[in-house]
């Protein structure tokens, strides 16, 4: 810490547990012990250093490795990022520069591991704006992503074999949101690029507020086309579209309990992207295009209980005697729900499917019970990232 004078003095920063506010006499860093648990990696213990502080910093950084002790890794992630709060411009209310890093385990049995490794650079630009005559918010971001995915295996004559490929995308996106309660309202639009294709979508987002409580009507609405493929087919299937996901995503973004999973309770979490249908099933895949509309209805009581229905659509190629034809098949879904915390901790359970997804079921031979589902966005819970949104 600099004093005044032509001397200038310097205190080490103070080591605290957990979280406290900003001091004025020296800097802060908190740590905490940090137990994990996944699927493919088992439990984990480590540690969590960060700045992050109350009032936020302009620079912040976390860091929390943990080593693995079921694919006996070191897994964990990084993140330092910028933000220009004081900045003085016309355009911008804010910039943010970040860089971030994440590795975590996608296999594991006793003679074979499998993991990925994502490192991120971005920028994002707040669109400067007078909140009460321009309610809408714009931000632009702008980031790279480059994932590996490593394997190693042992053979049966105890040699061990190792392997990395490495995928690249650039993500651009402009999003704009309408926070006010009564009907709050947000458009996402994405531009996506691998190194032999282009796509983008659009996300529509309108929520209505009733009552004093805060319930909600809302209608999620989704597009997305490639507009440019290098090749007939893509070579990962996580680049295609789908109406319905399971614990899993192409750009490595979300947090799962067991990525990759297809059945048991893991297999159940999932997160509301593309056509964001609650029911899972097989079909509903594209590399070309989708579309989807869903609404979810609250209930005007405490409990938080609310219907929903969904439909979708994805091409499809039909070949007969007369020839190939592509058309568009329908899917539809409605149930009921637990959104505890919208977005972020729900339970659905789908009670009607349509036709193809009925068929499906009954071909796999899936109970209405195999249906059932839930949210866990565990990304959306980083308290480093929380407090930079909490106000003095």
């Amino acid at each position: 810490m600099r004093a005044h004078g032509l001397f200038k003095r310097w205190w080490a920063p103070k080591l605290e547990s957990l979280m406290g506010l900003e001091r004025n006499d020296r800097s802060s860093l908190y740590y905490s012990l940090l137990p994990a648990w996944n699927g493919h990696d088992g439990w984990q213990v480590g540690f969590a250093l960060r700045n992050t502080t109350f009032p936020s910093q302009r620079t912040e950084w976390v860091l929390a490795p943990l080593y693995a002790f079921g694919s006996e890794r070191l897994v964990g992630g990084a993140r330092i990022e910028h933000h220009f709060d004081r900045i003085r411009s016309r355009s911008f209310q804010n910039i943010h520069v970040g860089l971030s890093g994440r590795t975590s385990g996608t296999f594991h049995d006793h003679d074979a591991v499998a993991w990925y490794e994502k490192l991120s650079p971005s920028v994002r630009f707040d669109l400067k704006r007078d909140p009460l005559t321009r309610p809408w918010a714009h931000t632009i971001g702008l980031r790279g992503i480059r994932i590996w995915n490593a394997s190693e295996f042992t053979s049966d004559d105890e040699v061990v074999h190792h392997y990395k490929t490495s995928q690249d995308y650039v993500e651009l996106q402009h999003s704009m949101a309408d926070a006010r309660k009564l009907h709050p309202s947000s458009i996402t639009t994405t531009l996506t690029a691998a190194e032999d294709w282009l796509r983008g979508s659009v996300e529509m987002k309108q929520a209505f507020a009733y009552n004093t409580r805060n319930k909600q009507f809302r209608v999620r609405a989704f597009a997305g086309s490639f507009l440019y493929k290098g090749g007939d087919f893509l070579t990962n299937g996580l680049d295609a579209w789908g109406l319905t996901w399971g614990p899993e995503d192409m750009l490595y973004d979300h947090a799962y309990f067991e990525r990759g999973a297809t059945k048991d309770f893991t297999g159940r979490q999932f997160n509301k992207q593309q056509g964001a249908f609650k029911t899972p099933f097989l079909q509903g895949g594209s590399d070309t295009w989708i579309a989807s509309v869903g609404a979810e209805l609250d209930m005007p009581f405490k409990l938080p209980l609310a219907f929903f229905a969904t439909a979708g659509w994805v091409p499809i190629t039909k070949v007969d005697q007369d020839g190939k034809s592509t058309s568009a098949a329908a899917y539809i879904e409605a149930g009921v729900g637990l959104p505890v915390i919208k977005d972020v901790l729900e339970i659905w359970f789908p009670l009607f499917v349509s036709q193809r997804i009925a068929d499906e079921e009954e071909y796999l031979e899936r109970s209405v019970s195999d249906r059932i589902r839930f949210v866990i966005a565990l990304e959306k819970l980083d308290p480093t990232r929380l407090l930079r949104n909490l106000r003095p």
